[in-house]
């Protein structure tokens, strides 16, 4: 009862997201499949839960317990033939209990007109009972660990008796991203228990020692290419590290900042937007600060600095782009910008006021509105300055779209979700520099975006520092960080845990890499 993927090559326009990856499953196993992000771990799960469909020209195949297929045409195809996922965020509803959670993905038995929620709880209590599971049906899912919701989706997801039986593969995509280190071996244990079943789970993690613990195969991808595949009991950890920060094509080529910020001023000077200044003071401090993951941390960015911030998923990593986009509130401790302190209970609104500009990492859902044109996404959020200003919104449009590289030219009025992800992406930037903010912070700014416009976005990046604005990056990419940054800090526990910098040589792939994994 293997899972098989053969010749698996997935493209986008101007990106080969996958290129002729093989894989095999094997039942009773737990395979990891480990990358930075855009290596296309993303895209293989896609291909395997019927997504995305791989290049008809490669002769791929994806075989399930024997049966061969050139595709899975749908996530529902998918769950029939036998193919079952859990995501980094279990689909629970916090305000259920455990029981009607775990219903709202099955067919609620009835009695009469109405659910019969006895059968509801007797059917949850047997699932838990399979696998090992102690927790009360009753139970409102709010008030569960991050390892129990999980455990519970994962249970969900496989279900009992037939639905076991019929079970050809579980794929953990990124689900122990938002469990705790602390709570991480209970949720694995329960994984191996699947595992012992004789069903083949597929890990895609970023933790190594979750994989080194709990896994027996090891699968690496890098640039949408598979470059290493062993026991893990076989593969050290720097073999590891070493195949996810394998030099990328485009790395040997150079930034091309001729002017550094030149083109940027120019557009500053058309909107009469105050450039800004030189200081010796910090532009951002960040002092003792304590909100979820967040434990009293405390850094500082220089003006024109360009800061890289890296970590495991519970260091704080994940929180702190929230904390200072506005959507995540203190407890306690100070943030200030430019000299002025921002309100504990602060939202994106104060935030963008105060001088904070945020690159989200999901372009799709919070970097631009898909349906509205690149017009409209480049003008918000500064829309109320071109109000009866049609001929400056034509030339800011024109402008950005000349000095940010965004193609195709002269279709400022097409649908933003018709351009590719870094033209996208290229867009989402010449919004937030608009105003001039005082510090740009770019979470993940390379995902998804193919070679040219990753050194187009770095080589911006340059330009913004040049312009006296503070840049803080996050990103899981050791090598674009070590292009870019001048100072790298790496979170742990949430505080600042370690610094690298060019001045001391500690600034190198492989020490981010170790921060970025381990």
């Amino acid at each position: 009862m293997a899972l098989e993927a053969t010749n698996i090559s997935v493209s986008f326009p101007g990106v080969k997201a996958l290129r002729k990856v093989s894989l095999v499953f094997q039942p009773g196993r737990i395979h990891a499949v480990l990358g930075a992000n855009g290596s296309g771990k993303s895209t293989l799960v896609k291909v395997l839960t019927g997504i995305y469909h791989p290049d008809k020209d490669c002769g791929g195949k994806i075989i399930i317990d024997g049966h061969e297929y050139q595709s899975i045409e749908s996530p529902s195809v998918a769950h029939e033939k036998g193919i079952r996922v859990v995501h980094q965020e279990s689909p629970l509803v916090h305000t259920f209990t455990v029981a009607e959670s775990v219903a709202l993905s099955k067919e609620y038995p009835m009695k009469g007109p109405r659910v019969d929620w006895k059968a509801v709880r007797k059917y949850v209590q047997d699932l838990f009972g399979v696998f090992e599971i102690d927790m009360d049906p009753d139970t409102l899912t709010e008030h569960l660990t991050a390892a129990e919701r999980n455990m519970v989706a994962m249970a969900t997801a496989i279900g009992m008796n037939r639905e076991l039986e019929e079970t050809k593969a579980l794929i953990l995509d990124e689900a122990d991203a938002s469990i705790p280190e602390a709570e991480a071996e209970y949720f694995l244990k329960h994984v191996r228990r699947i595992a012992d079943m004789g069903i083949p789970v597929i890990m895609v993690t970023h933790r190594l020692k979750a994989a080194r613990n709990y896994c027996d195969d090891v699968s690496i991808l890098n640039g949408g290419e598979l470059v290493y595949s062993g026991l893990i009991k076989d593969t050290s950890e720097d073999l590891i590290v070493s195949n996810m920060i394998r030099k990328p094509a485009e790395e040997g080529q150079q930034l091309s900042v001729d002017r550094p910020g030149a083109a940027l001023d120019e557009l500053w000077r058309l909107l009469g937007s105050r450039m800004r200044p030189k200081k010796d003071t910090p532009v951002l401090q960040i002092k003792r600060v304590v909100a979820e993951n967040l434990n009293h941390l405390s850094l500082e960015l220089k003006t024109g600095e360009v800061l890289g911030i890296v970590g495991i998923p519970d260091s704080g990593v994940n929180e702190l782009p929230l904390l200072l986009g506005g959507e995540l509130a203190l407890d306690s401790g100070e943030v200030v910008v430019d000299g002025k302190q921002l309100s504990r209970k602060s939202s994106p609104r104060r935030a963008i006021r105060a001088g904070l500009a945020i690159l989200p990492n999901d372009r799709a859902v919070r970097g631009g509105i898909m349906p509205c044109s690149l017009r409209e996404n480049m003008l918000l959020p500064n829309e109320s300055r071109f109000w009866h200003k049609k001929k400056l919104a034509k030339a800011t449009v024109d402008l950005c779209s000349d000095i940010f590289d965004v193609n195709p030219r002269g279709q400022k009025d097409m649908d933003f979700g018709k351009f590719s992800g870094g033209n996208q992406q290229k867009a989402i930037m010449a919004k937030w520099l608009l105003p001039c903010p005082a510090v740009f912070i770019l979470n993940d700014p390379t995902y998804g975006v193919d070679p040219a416009s990753r050194l187009k976005i770095f080589d911006l990046i340059k330009s913004a520092a040049h312009s006296n604005i503070g840049i803080i990056i996050f990103s899981t990419e050791p090598e674009q960080l070590v292009n870019v940054c001048t100072r790298v800090l790496a979170l742990q526990n949430g505080k600042v845990g370690g610094e690298l910098t060019v001045q001391d040589g500690t600034l190198t792939r492989e020490a981010i890499a170790k921060w970025c994994y381990t």
